[in-house]
């Protein structure tokens, strides 16, 4: 993994409910060695004039143009991270956006040349949550799964016992299983069908005795399968 960026940035709110100010976030982009970069966006403390959360799409624009300008939009795995308060884990959110080509007319300047692509729609999918979430050792520690992101699909979620997060994600090259459960100890690779049951199998013991997790996976599987084709 490489970090081509951590740091603060500075990006503009041209609306009115930003009452002429300018926003921040940290911003941390990583590649991977298979060309995939994951860009984390995570609220800055402090009062902002727009949350992260509701600036998402301006960010990921402005961000494309300043510092990714030659990079596939579609090879860009976009997080928003939410650190943990007195009443909230940490959590991290996969977030998937539209492109929009740039206007009718508009002029590429210099290295600008991707500045008239929009970000917008953005849609959330709960990734991971945890007490206590440190962003460059999180981009690190789970690389192998998210260089994987751009072409997966959330297909199984689940709680354990101590409301630890337990997720399948699936992709045409295989599956691999991410859990907020320290212990839990899964394998740090892509899987098939019968590795993640076996996986889920070994760890039966974090939930609790009535629920059947190969059951339960492999009932979600099919019906993810049959509506996306896997």
């Amino acid at each position: 993994m490489e970090i081509l960026y951590s740091g603060t940035f500075h990006y503009n709110l041209p609306s009115p409910s930003s009452k002429g100010l300018d926003g921040q976030c940290a911003l941390d982009i990583a590649r991977y060695d298979n060309g995939v970069c994951c860009v984390m966006l995570t609220e800055a403390k402090g009062k902002q004039a727009m949350s992260v959360t509701n600036a998402c799409d301006r960010i990921a624009t402005q961000v494309y143009a300043r510092r990714l300008e030659d990079m596939p939009a579609d090879k860009i795995v976009w997080l928003e991270h939410s650190p943990a308060s007195r009443i909230h884990n940490a959590c991290v959110d996969l977030v998937q956006f539209y492109l929009e080509p740039p206007a009718a007319g508009h002029r590429v300047r210099g290295k600008d040349k991707n500045a008239g692509f929009v970000f917008s729609r953005p849609r959330w999918k709960r990734f991971f949550e945890s007490r206590h979430l440190v962003r460059l050792e999180f981009l690190k520690s789970y690389g192998y799964v998210l260089k994987a992101l751009c072409s997966a699909h959330l297909i199984f979620s689940i709680e354990d016992e101590n409301d630890f997060s337990w997720r399948v994600w699936a992709n045409q090259e295989g599956l691999f299983i991410v859990s907020a459960n320290p212990a839990a100890e899964l394998p740090d690779c892509m899987l098939d069908v019968s590795g993640v049951s076996e996986a889920l199998r070994k760890r039966q013991h974090y939930f609790r005795s009535d629920i059947n997790m190969e059951e339960q996976f492999t009932r979600e599987f099919m019906r993810v399968f049959l509506n996306k084709g896997l």
